[in-house]
């Protein structure tokens, strides 16, 4: 099953947010991330661990598996490099017009 390509607001939502910043910084070092290891690190709760995932998976910012009682997190790089290369396009994409060439002609 194919994912919908992530809307940038959304993105940029979920990683507004410290805390899920922060586990998105974890996640970037390493292939694969357990629940466990964000929980003793964050020093948070199970459930907020639980909430924070369910925003970024959302986003299509991770992926998420579940090995027996346990569950590992991905970051999902291609999303990632997909906001990037959507911001070049769209935001950047030549030299900015001035406010004379923005002006309707009377």
């Amino acid at each position: 099953m194919r994912r919908r390509d992530p809307d940038p607001t959304d993105v940029f939502s979920a990683l507004s947010e410290p805390m899920r910043w922060n586990i998105i910084q974890m996640m970037a070092g390493t292939d694969e991330l357990a629940c466990t290891s964000l929980q003793g690190h964050l020093g948070v709760s199970k459930s907020t661990v639980s909430y924070h995932i369910k925003i970024l998976s959302q986003a299509n910012l991770i992926d998420v598996r579940k090995d027996g009682r346990f569950y590992f997190y991905r970051l999902r790089r291609e999303t990632v490099g997909g906001l990037i290369d959507t911001l070049m396009r769209d935001l950047i994409p030549g030299p900015a017009l001035s406010l004379a060439q923005q002006s309707v002609p009377a």
